[in-house]
């Protein structure tokens, strides 16, 4: 979810309560034009600890300062953290994960080359990949050149776990996993169903099968 304040993470962690996961996007109005609690409105990550501290809680950072946002969360009970390319230089990204007990994924926008991206492979745990090609906000077009990218990551760390964020519904979860993604983060696809859980449901029916 991208949240409005930190009453609605509440509200979305009770309606989502049958999920082992909660994924969080953060977003400035830096990085991408939209912002989020806890940017706008103003708010402080711990806030939010207690409601979320049941789910394995991953926070993708898609801000100008993920470093510091990235501390608050770890404080706040982030078991994953995901950060940007364009928003960390390669010596601070390495620095960070060196530091860091939890887990790290890199990411990266819809205009980066591979060729930038393949450099920070090396320290991350995990990557995510983007299913769409503008970052920070639902609902847009999957972005088939996604798995082109998830190609040349299993060529390059063939054991490394890939997720894919945005544009993951019941119409390219499968086409994601056959493309060698094993996450998959689901957005409008799930929260904004009337019963959410069971889109949750129909989604890993569609790959475990």
């Amino acid at each position: 979810m991208i949240p409005s304040s930190a009453q609605e993470i509440k509200q979305y962690a009770q309606k989502l309560s049958f999920s082992k996961e909660f994924h969080l996007d953060l977003v400035d109005g830096i990085f991408v034009p939209k912002k989020s609690w806890p940017y706008e409105p103003l708010g402080e990550a711990i806030e939010v600890k207690t409601v979320l501290d049941s789910f394995t809680l991953e926070v993708d950072l898609m801000v100008a300062d993920p470093v510091r946002a990235a501390q608050q969360w770890i404080k706040a009970g982030a078991d994953m953290l995901v950060f940007h390319v364009e928003t960390i230089s390669l010596t601070e990204f390495e620095e960070f994960t060196q530091r860091c007990s939890v887990s790290v994924g890199i990411s990266m926008h819809g205009d980066t080359t591979m060729e930038v991206f393949a450099e920070y492979l090396p320290f991350a745990d995990y990557v995510q990949l983007m299913g769409i090609h503008q970052i920070g906000a639902q609902g847009q077009a999957f972005d088939e050149a996604v798995l082109e990218k998830i190609a040349i990551i299993k060529r390059l760390r063939p054991n490394v776990s890939i997720t894919v964020d945005g544009s993951v519904n019941k119409d390219t979860i499968q086409k994601i996993a056959k493309a060698g993604a094993d996450r998959f983060i689901a957005g409008s696809a799930v929260v904004l169903q009337t019963d959410p859980e069971a889109a949750h449901a129909e989604l890993k029916a569609l790959i475990n099968v």
